[in-house]
């Protein structure tokens, strides 16, 4: 597989494919291992989350990360959005099989995020 020097105009360029079910799996497996290696979702707030009500993650994958969260704090509302529509299928299936009503996951690319009122 060759990677192109100069990705087309207006298209986006991926060495994994974001739609792939192995490529969920691996994400999966990742998350599991740094969250454990880090200590938890975010160890260095041990000492308490007072004043965020809300946390976006961009680029979320299958957000583990980010349901961890939404778990351990309901009184935090999470957002997810990522590339990928199968990533944010599962997750947001997750969440509701958790009843985490706290967690929402949307498909979109990043830069989209820039011009959408919506999850701000």
């Amino acid at each position: 597989m060759t990677t192109p020097v100069e990705p087309p105009a207006g298209e986006n360029v991926y060495f994994n494919d974001p739609e792939s079910g192995a490529e969920m799996a691996r994400l999966i497996d990742q998350d599991r291992l740094i969250t454990q290696c880090m200590g938890g979702a975010l160890p260095e707030q041990a000492n308490g989350f007072s004043g965020i009500d809300r946390m976006l993650d961009i680029g979320c994958g299958p957000g583990g990360w980010l349901l961890d969260i939404a778990f351990e704090h309901p009184e935090i509302e999470v957002v997810g959005i990522d590339i990928s529509r199968a990533m944010t299928d599962y997750a947001r299936g997750r969440a509701e099989v958790q009843g985490l009503s706290n967690a929402s996951f949307h498909a979109m690319d990043a830069p989209a995020l820039a011009v959408s009122s919506q999850l701000l």
